[in-house]
């Protein structure tokens, strides 16, 4: 996924792009990476669901189904470390490919609006995550809605890609953030970005908990 983002920011925004056609305002450019992203999302988590595997590539995410009793303990902290390590490898992949032409786009590292610090990048970041999270339990627990809960989350991260990404940076992922921030050194807000969602997972957590349905 993050060799594929690099790759669009780097044909989007990135310098000498061979394709006119593509998206020149910044907001444009966002809607692009949020559909995109987003059907990555849906096309990873379907397949996966169907064979009952995890198929989620956000540690926010393997924390807070580990949290809704729907993922073992024993497997948060090996996916953790695979989804992080993916995504600095899937960014240093972009790097060599297309060098200072994914330079010249920062690695597509994320970073806040004019006037958003760390106070308001956290609170955003954290409250996607638990929405996101709530929407994961809700549909979870209703047997009728679970099939349709691959393209429910991937129409949730392409919306918090296209309307946060110019406030907080949309990333709402742990990862995705990790790889472009390691690699393109800009490191100054990295641990807002991976804090913020694992808060907002926690906070879910503790929300489902006490609306939850009954048996």
């Amino acid at each position: 996924m993050l060799f594929t983002v690099v790759t669009a920011a780097r044909w989007m925004a990135g310098p000498g792009s061979p394709f006119p056609v593509l998206p020149a305002s910044p907001r444009a450019r966002l809607v692009v990476m949020g559909l995109l992203v987003g059907a990555i999302v849906t096309a990873v988590l379907g397949p996966s669901m169907r064979r009952q595997t995890a198929g989620h590539l956000n540690p926010a995410v393997s924390i807070g189904l580990w949290l809704l009793r729907v993922f073992p303990a024993r497997a948060v902290l090996p996916f953790v470390v695979a989804q992080l390590a993916g995504s600095v490898c899937g960014v240093a992949l972009a790097r060599l490919v297309w060098g200072d032409a994914a330079a010249a786009v920062g690695d597509a590292a994320l970073a806040p609006g004019p006037g958003w610090g760390a106070p308001e990048v956290f609170l955003a970041e954290a409250g996607s995550v638990a929405l996101m999270m709530l929407v994961v339990a809700w549909f979870g627990t209703r047997p009728a809605l679970l099939r349709r809960l691959p393209l429910v989350i991937g129409g949730c991260v392409a919306a918090v890609i296209v309307f946060l990404g110019p406030l907080s940076g949309g990333g709402a992922n742990p990862a995705r953030q990790f790889g472009p921030a390691l690699v393109s050194g800009t490191t100054g807000l990295l641990w807002v970005y991976l804090l913020a969602p694992v808060a907002g997972s926690l906070l879910a957590g503790g929300v489902w908990a006490r609306v939850r349905p009954r048996p």
